[in-house]
């Protein structure tokens, strides 16, 4: 018997495990002169801390932390989280630590996080994740979609980083698949799905060459003018010295790609471009979420 039919054969009496299922719904929409937090329901280990103003320039953006006490994703495993920002609300999303996706079991039981994003007219939101580590021997599904209507403004990113590079450990078996859509008004702006199967594409000079760290950020420009898109893209690439990142400009969307092997690099890559691009799209200067500090 072969290698490969030796582990299907052993895969297919892998004890199948029940993992965590866990939702949360929530809800924004201005009243009072700002943006409240007006449904919060969850199932399972998936929470968000009090929900605070601490911005003094723009007093009426909530900032929220979202918590998922196991720390990770294990095999079996599925979060599903559904945000809905109401026409005029502004909310900035981040969590306290980093995203994990831990070793999956012989039976290959996927672990999957969904996100989706619902803007109404008027609304914004900053989606702002430190990164997401995917362990060795992983089978992992991330999946953000961002729905916008009207004239809804966003800024977002997703920072992926491939096994534990400080701890030796490569991404040399498992697997991931990702997806990033955003639509406005049912209108594809950007489709992306990217798929990670081991070595075989971390080695690749055409994928990621080797590389272990791969990162997107976005954010909407429809209102700006063309001329205005265009002296903002300048000064992002003229003010992030990075040579791993990548500035583009498409269909309204200015597009921030990232490949090497720094997350912690990409971090601040992506902080000073979020400092250049809020100012102009979101009307105030960016304020960094206190939970970043600890």
């Amino acid at each position: 018997m072969s290698q490969q039919e030796q582990t299907a054969c052993s895969n297919s009496h892998a004890p199948i495990k029940q993992g965590w299922v866990a939702t949360l719904d929530l809800g924004f929409a201005p009243i009072a002169n700002k943006t409240r937090l007006t449904l919060n329901q969850s199932q399972g280990p998936l929470r968000v801390q009090r929900p605070f103003h601490p911005e003094l320039a723009a007093p009426d953006c909530c900032h929220v932390y979202l918590l998922h006490p196991p720390g990770g994703l294990v095999a079996g495993d599925h979060l599903l989280m559904n945000v809905e920002c109401l026409a005029g609300s502004k909310v900035v999303l981040t969590t306290p630590a980093s995203g994990k996706l831990y070793r999956s079991n012989l039976a290959r039981q996927q672990q999957r996080q969904e996100q989706r994003f619902h803007l109404q007219d008027n609304s914004s939101l900053e989606w702002l994740p430190p990164e997401t580590i995917v362990f060795n021997g992983a089978q992992g599904r991330l999946d953000s979609h961002f729905m916008l209507q009207g004239n809804a403004q966003l800024i977002a990113w997703e920072i992926t980083c491939l096994g534990r590079k400080a701890s030796d450990e490569d991404f040399d078996h498992g697997e991931l698949m990702q997806s990033i859509k955003v639509y406005r008004e049912q209108r594809p702006l950007l489709i992306e799905n990217t798929r990670i199967d081991n070595a075989n594409t971390a080695a690749n000079p055409a994928a990621l060459a080797g590389k272990h760290v791969y990162a997107c950020m976005l954010a909407t420009v429809d209102l700006l003018s063309e001329l205005a898109q265009k002296q903002l893209l300048e000064d992002l690439r003229e003010q992030l010295a990075c040579a791993e990142v990548g500035i583009t400009l498409v269909r309204s969307l200015i597009i921030l790609r990232y490949l090497g092997d720094n997350a912690e690099q990409v971090r601040q890559e992506f902080e000073a471009a979020w400092a250049l691009i809020r100012p102009v799209t979101l009307g105030h200067s960016a304020v960094r979420p206190r939970i970043w500090n600890t």
